[in-house]
């Protein structure tokens, strides 16, 4: 009976310890996704706008995120919503 409560708390601390290597790739993984499909994009970009800028992608990027984010707090309770000087503090200036 002792050895198959040793070995038990061996597969559970095997487990845990699985668990925690998963937790802690997942952040690493989406990281590296969100950095490949942002070059991706900004490629595509650049294919169509050979003259661009890095400032330009970001400043079109940023205004096209900024409108997105417009229509979906719009629908949030006034109660809820944040203040349009909050939102634009994180509006890169691209004039």
């Amino acid at each position: 009976m002792h050895k198959k409560n040793v070995t038990k708390a061996v597969v559970k601390t095997k487990a845990k310890a699985r668990l925690r290597r998963v937790a802690t790739m997942v952040p690493f993984a989406v990281a590296v996704a969100g950095v490949y499909f942002e070059e991706r994009d900004f490629n595509e970009w650049m294919a169509e706008n050979p003259d661009g800028t890095l400032k330009q992608y970001l400043c079109e990027m940023a205004e096209l995120s900024s409108e997105f984010l417009d229509d979906v707090l719009s629908d949030l309770p006034e109660k809820v919503r944040p203040s349009e000087d909050m939102l634009t503090e994180f509006v890169p200036d691209c004039s």
